[in-house]
């Protein structure tokens, strides 16, 4: 990232660079640019023809570190895909790692630890074919390796006493409970 990022103020208007990466020969440059007090970030072809990208359309121009994490997370994403990460799928720009596998009689399903803006999140997915994704657990940065370690052997623990995806029982145990 460039110095210029903190030219960012709510009375700026002109487009500020924020970094350049290259992909197969030809140079991109990350702008970001104020407009209603509200930080624009697009990716544009540095030659100035091709198309250009709407990275974030409305990030706070106070928010100097979320802007920082967000170019660093693009720029990186890029470097790993080898493809502008707008025109990417959202399962290659997503960092994931499968953190466990448990069998129930309908299929195998995968625990898959992701990390998205900086956080990590843990997702239930099918292993093979479409199915529901069910959202297991966010916020885990926070807790250390031990908490998620524990999350993985209990929700796996459930699968297999109850035969049946742990946040669907945990679903239907709250619509039971509400009446």
């Amino acid at each position: 990232m460039n110095a210029n990022t903190a030219a960012l103020t709510p009375r700026a208007a002109a487009k500020v660079e924020l970094a350049r990466y290259a992909l197969k020969g030809a140079e991109r440059i990350l702008y970001g640019e104020v407009i209603d007090g509200l930080v624009r970030v697009t990716d544009h072809p540095a030659c100035g023809r091709g198309r250009s990208y709407l990275v974030e359309p409305a990030l706070k121009c106070d928010a100097h570190l979320a802007l920082k994490a967000l170019v660093a997370d693009y720029t990186r994403t890029a470097r790993r895909v080898n493809d502008i990460p707008m025109r990417t799928t959202l399962d290659a720009r997503v960092e994931q790692v499968e953190l466990a596998r448990y069998a129930l009689t309908r299929g195998e399903r995968v625990l898959y630890g992701q990390r998205v803006d900086g956080g990590i999140r843990v997702i239930d997915r099918p292993a093979r074919g479409s199915g529901r994704a069910y959202l297991v657990e966010c916020g885990l940065e926070h807790n250390g390796y031990g908490a998620l370690r524990a999350l993985i052997d209990n929700y796996t623990r459930q699968a297999g006493e109850h035969d049946e995806i742990p946040m669907l029982v945990r679903l239907c145990e709250r619509h039971a409970a509400r009446g």
